[in-house]
């Protein structure tokens, strides 16, 4: 609200500069309006670009609303120095980085700024902050490919981590694991060429390895161990930009526990303990994924895994952590999955299912789940709730508020 305020407060304050110099042919440059001005209203609706579709859209417009209104008074004043700048340009692409159409916005002003620059406007050339902008735009809006070629045009001395780690975002968020990987080694080649910019931080290796755990490849977890392990390296080798972060172990975690590496549960216990020696303190993420992993243990497994699982559960409040829905549902899975003895089954499930419901965890998918590898009077025995084959499905809204007020998955009413 402050921020918008702003924006408006700015916006008001260039309705009486124009009133009062807009048609001012003083000499006195004090006297005249400039694309400064203009270029401060942009920045403060970038300012309100906040991670919110409607607010970006916005911010986005009415920044833009303010280039339009500087280039219109430029044509009727001749006014040079009202024209709009690269300063200008950017600053409303900023504004719109953070609505659905973002991207394709960037990309028209880009467009736009080119033929500025053709038409002798040379302040509106684009720069590469510009482009940068623009790279970080596309990607937010899905157009990895545009983004791409944006980047595969600025000079390599040019190139920065930000703008690397801009690119390795958009490849983790497709799942693109080679190429996120490629990219990489170009930073490390760049920075061994004397490109310090280009040199790879703890980020860059976190959304590789993100990029393997979304992909498909059947080796993802020798590589995202080579990758985690040189990441690792470099730090010991006196690269601080590469200190180990809960993120990163969390990410590796990720790729084992997606992978089909045998007894992946131990793997994933191990590189929790390897967290601590490593100066990183495991997250509520970091044994949800330890439990989940449990869960899908071998067959001929299922004892050790489920020990582990419990561990990792009871653990929880020696670390000052909460389980939450995604915990709940982990440990839902790993009893049905790997317990054998019914009762033993039931009683677990009974006190886990209190305990969800008394912290205001439970979901649709833990009834769901439950209604399904249950018998009838086990869901009954479980949850106190009737359930039947004929019935469609016992919703989470008919069920007390109180049950479900802090769960991940939100409610119809």
């Amino acid at each position: 609200n402050e921020e918008e305020e702003s924006a408006e407060h700015a916006e008001r304050l260039l309705d009486e500069a124009e009133n009062l110099f807009l048609r001012s042919h003083s000499s006195n440059p004090n006297e005249r309006l400039s694309n400064i001005v203009y270029n401060q209203v942009i920045d403060a609706w970038s300012r309100r670009s906040l991670p919110m579709k409607e607010a970006g859209v916005i911010a986005g417009t009415r920044a833009e609303n303010v280039l339009r209104r500087m280039m219109y008074n430029f044509r009727i004043t001749g006014n040079e120095h009202m024209r709009p700048d690269v300063i200008s340009y950017t600053g409303v692409m900023k504004a719109y980085i953070n609505s659905p159409a973002g991207g394709e916005k960037a990309l028209e002003l880009l467009d736009e700024m080119n033929d500025e620059y053709m038409n002798g406007n040379g302040g509106a050339k684009p720069d590469t902050k510009a482009i940068s902008v623009a790279i970080d735009a596309c990607i937010k809006s899905g157009l990895s490919t545009e983004a791409e070629k944006l980047f595969s045009g600025i000079d390599d001395s040019e190139k920065s981590i930000v703008m690397f780690n801009t690119i390795l975002t958009g490849y983790k968020n497709e799942g693109r694991c080679n190429e996120a990987e490629s990219v990489l080694r170009r930073m490390i080649t760049l920075s061994d060429e004397g490109y310090a910019n280009c040199s790879p931080n703890t980020l860059s290796y976190y959304l590789c390895i993100v990029a393997l755990s979304k992909g498909k490849d059947e080796e993802r977890a020798t590589r995202g161990r080579i990758l985690f392990n040189e990441s690792i390296q470099r730090y010991r080798g006196g690269d601080i930009s590469c200190e180990p972060s809960t993120d990163l172990f969390n990410a590796f975690a990720q790729v084992i526990s997606h992978s089909d590496v045998p007894c992946r549960e131990n793997e994933v216990l191990t590189l929790l303990e390897e967290m601590e020696s490593n100066g990183c303190t495991p997250t509520l993420e970091s044994f949800n994924i330890l439990i989940h992993t449990c869960s899908r243990a071998e067959a001929n497994d299922t004892r050790n895994a489920l020990q582990i699982a419990a561990s990792a559960y009871n653990a929880l409040d020696a670390a000052g952590l909460t389980a939450d829905s995604v915990t709940y549902m982990s440990m839902i899975r790993a009893i049905l999955n790997l317990m054998n003895d019914s009762e033993g089954k039931v009683e677990a499930l009974t006190a886990l299912f209190k305990k969800c419901c008394e912290g205001g965890f439970l979901n649709q998918h833990m009834i769901n789940i439950l209604a399904q590898d249950t018998s009838a009077d086990e869901f009954q025995s479980i949850t106190g709730m009737s359930w039947s084959e004929r019935s469609d499905a016992l919703h989470i809204d008919s069920l007390p508020f109180e049950w479900s007020q802090h769960s991940t998955s939100q409610r119809k009413n």
